[in-house]
């Protein structure tokens, strides 16, 4: 059986959001993953729900926060003035050039991997995850209880303050075993760690490791990455208090 039975490409939200309200449907954004996903051979087909045409794509100010289309690619992220630098700095490290061309914002955001940096950026700016006929919602509740079959429409992030980033991995190039990101703003330090939960997590700036359960892998063992975490959170969070 083909994998892929049919192909829509919505005019607007509420079409989408009809269409991907039938059986094995599958949002498509950047495509990093669902197209590659889409192409195995599988029992059952899957129909894809193009969201390029929502107009989900644009950056702009709104007072001290900055709301981020869903569509808005990694690539573009990297050198948008609005921005935020730590931002910046986290798409770089995201994913390999041509793949940061392809993968969105929202994509970001409904994969929810443990190692994303970019997500950890996110985390500490404050972001609000925008839903189509929904309020927003906070996006550690987000990454908690999953999207319950919304379509991201937006992120909105506190662009103030300063933040910086401190990581290990195998190699400078290799995905981050354990990743520290932290940001001084007026509610004080915030303090995210990635590798050491499904998702990346906000922690206490005090007492960052307290109540981690880190799965170990061949990367590295339960007390590595315990060991990485208060390293390079202590790191970190002296760096932004200077």
């Amino acid at each position: 059986m083909p994998s892929v039975l049919a192909y829509h490409r919505p005019g607007n939200l509420d079409e989408a959001s009809t269409l991907l309200a039938g059986d094995n449907r599958r949002a498509l954004g950047g495509g990093t993953v669902v197209v590659p996903d889409s192409r195995v051979q599988r029992d059952v087909g899957v129909e894809l729900v193009d969201l390029q045409a929502l107009g989900l794509d644009g950056i702009e100010s709104d007072g001290d926060r900055v709301v981020m289309g869903a569509m808005v690619r990694l690539g573009e992220l990297t050198t948008h003035e609005l921005a935020p630098a730590l931002l910046r700095d986290l798409a770089r490290r995201e994913l390999p050039s041509a793949l940061r061309n392809q993968a969105t914002i929202g994509g970001t955001v409904a994969l929810a991997e443990s190692s994303s940096v970019l997500l950890a950026g996110l985390l500490v700016h404050d972001a609000q995850v925008m839903l189509h006929g929904s309020t927003g919602r906070q996006l550690d509740d987000v990454l908690a209880s999953g999207l319950d079959g919304g379509i991201i429409t937006a992120v909105s992030i506190d662009s103030t303050g300063h933040g910086a980033i401190a990581a290990t991995g195998r190699t400078p190039a290799d995905e981050p075993i354990v990743a520290a990101v932290a940001r001084t703003g007026a509610d004080g330090v915030r303090l995210v760690l990635t590798g050491v939960a499904p998702t990346p997590i906000q922690v206490d700036p005090a007492d960052p490791t307290a109540g981690l359960s880190p799965i170990g892998d061949f990367r590295g063992s339960v007390d590595y990455r315990l060991h990485l975490a208060a390293v390079l959170s202590a790191r970190v969070v002296e760096e932004v208090a200077s």
